[in-house]
């Protein structure tokens, strides 16, 4: 045997990595044609690495190891060789399209017997695994050779974690807009943009007694869950409480073409509603007052969710009229002590949430058969739960489950009941269950800019981002208001595709980051902007102390375990505590 097969050197190179995606796949379908196909590709990609100056190391099936003494060579032949395959597709039938896939990274390698071996081999390769079919993806010591040679824009996909890599290794997707799993985000339907939307204000309490301030919150949220049922109408929220400074403002200060203000009197059983209608720049549509016994405000609920569709002029279908009328409980009193629990289950205090628990309890006790009583006992529980309330989490988790199926068996046509369930399926690690649970409450309320908000976020949980993005995009547009939570929820599906600018757009847009300022970590980290980073650390842990990466990690409910490791190596380069 030659003693020169047995020789090993050492040399500074720039790799070149390239393979066929989806490569098994095709040629199980059409042997010969891919074939015949890779070899006219091949040829190509051969001609262009020796008139750049490379020498081609190991052939295996579709994959090409190269290496160039150049990394500006090596990056702008693998640029031509893209360019070119992409031109050869154009001219032949779509079942015989290849599309490359090709990684670039410069250091030391192992040179014996003409084969390239060593880490840095092993970089280049996991390189070319990240890039999107028919694009490149190079590593930040390339990016440092190339960067102000060629004009070439890339995308900085941030530090990443590669198998047998100790260290994570920053990548650059080539053309900008690529990346992995990169998120297409459509435009909101354009028929949104032809429907009438509402805001309701907060109903002003004229009632002799203060407390009653309740009843009127209750009053606007149950009108503004049958209002969202109208697939015609868009409900953009306002704030739960009156702002003194916007209350008679037009409705296109608040986004919305038509306002809704409204006022409840109540003493004892009798009580007065008043409604007023108004349009884009403060002119009157509809207004009406209705005198009520306690006994009938259920009427007056239905009454004024028939009459402003009505007053728009908007048509609506069968099953939406009938979806529309409330249900209401066989004895007032577990509707009243359901009000209650609502009013409290909006407060931020762990004690209120416990007072909120006990309203609802006793509403079921006075009406086994009220759906809305076990709807705010899972709701509340589920809160609990995941603020890390409880002393039992698991028992509360379970009690929180067998009150939404309860809800959801009551009332099946009720979004919120399906919306809860689908909350808590996610919790419990049951992905399918979760999403088909916000599914159903989608199609009973189409326009629910909340309920779309938190579904972006479950779908980040369970391995959908591109999905999760596309959902939050559509809630941000039906709410003008943008909430802290939605910005979050669709960052974290950005992050998750590995567009860390993308992310940090939207979580630099949030007012109050709070508990974001984990993700703002992670982002910074992936970006390099460890300094930004730090900051970010700081803010969390003054909001929670307790926070370390094994508490994160076990509780949240991510189902790609490639997701999780995402956002755990991001936590991880922040500095967060283990």
């Amino acid at each position: 045997m030659d003693r020169q097969e047995h020789r090993v050197e050492r040399r500074l190179a720039a790799i070149f990595a390239a393979d066929v995606a989806g490569y098994s796949r095709l040629i199980s379908q059409d042997e010969v044609g891919t074939l015949r196909t890779l070899a006219t590709y091949r040829e190509i990609t051969d001609r262009l690495i020796a008139e750049y100056g490379g020498r081609i190391a190991n052939t295996a099936g579709d994959s090409v190891l190269a290496e160039f003494p150049s990394a500006v060579d090596a990056v702008q032949c693998a640029v031509d060789i893209q360019n070119a395959l992409a031109q050869t597709s154009q001219d032949a039938p779509e079942e015989c399209h290849l599309q490359f896939r090709i990684g670039i990274h410069v250091g030391d390698v192992i040179v014996r017997g003409g084969d390239l071996l060593g880490d840095r081999v092993n970089i280049a390769a996991r390189l070319q695994g990240l890039a999107n079919p028919g694009g490149i993806c190079i590593s930040g010591a390339a990016h440092d050779y190339v960067r102000k040679t060629l004009s070439l824009s890339f995308t900085d996909l941030g530090l990443q974690q590669m198998k047998n890599i100790e260290e994570p290794i920053r990548a650059y997707a080539f053309p900008a807009d690529s990346s992995e799993r990169s998120p297409t985000v459509p435009k909101p339907p354009a028929t949104l943009s032809d429907k009438p939307s509402l805001t309701v204000l907060p109903f002003k309490n004229f009632s002799e007694d203060r407390e009653h301030l309740y009843f009127a919150e209750g009053l606007r949220d149950d009108l503004i869950a049958a209002l969202l049922r109208f697939s015609g109408l868009v409900i953009i929220p306002s704030s739960s409480r009156p702002d003194p400074q916007r209350i008679g403002h037009p409705a296109a200060d608040l986004g919305a073409t038509y306002l809704l203000e409204g006022s409840v009197r109540r003493s004892g059983h009798h009580g007065r509603v008043t409604a007023q209608l108004t349009g884009p720049s403060g002119e009157g549509v509809w207004a009406e007052k209705y005198d009520f016994e306690l006994d009938d405000i259920f009427t007056v609920q239905d009454e004024l969710a028939r009459s402003i569709p009505a007053a728009l002029k908007i048509e609506l279908e069968g099953h939406e009229r009938y979806l529309a009328l409330t249900k209401p409980p066989a004895n007032l009193a577990a509707y009243d002590y359901y009000l209650r629990g609502r009013h409290l289950e909006r407060s931020l205090a762990q004690v209120d949430r416990r007072r909120a628990i006990s309203m609802f309890v006793k509403a079921i006790e006075v009406d086994p058969q009220y759906s809305r009583g076990y709807l705010g006992l899972a709701r509340t529980k589920i809160l609990s739960f995941r603020w890390n309330e409880p002393s039992d989490p698991a028992t509360v988790l379970a009690e929180a489950f067998d009150a939404a199926v309860t809800a959801t068996t009551l009332d099946p046509n009720d979004a919120e009941c399906h919306w809860a369930l689908g909350l808590i399926h996610l919790w419990r690690r049951e992905p399918e269950e979760a999403i088909a649970c916000y599914e159903r409450a989608r199609s009973l309320s189409p326009n629910h800019a909340d309920l779309l908000g938190d579904m972006c976020d479950a779908l980040t949980y369970v391995g959908r981002p591109q999905e999760a993005i596309q959902v939050g995009e559509l809630a941000l547009h039906l709410n003008p208001h943008q909430p802290d939570t939605y910005l979050w929820n669709v960052a974290a599906g950005y992050y998750l595709c590995g567009d860390y600018k993308g992310a940090l757009g939207y979580l630099q847009r949030m007012a109050q980051p709070g508990p974001a300022y984990r993700l703002f970590a992670a982002t910074y980290a992936q970006l390099g902007r460890l300094e930004d980073a730090k900051h970010a650390v700081a803010e969390l842990l003054k909001i929670n102390p307790a926070f370390s990466i094994s508490r994160f990690a076990a509780q949240a409910p991510y189902t790609n375990p490639n997701d999780l490791a995402r956002y755990v190596t991001g936590l991880r380069l922040a500095g967060l505590p283990e």
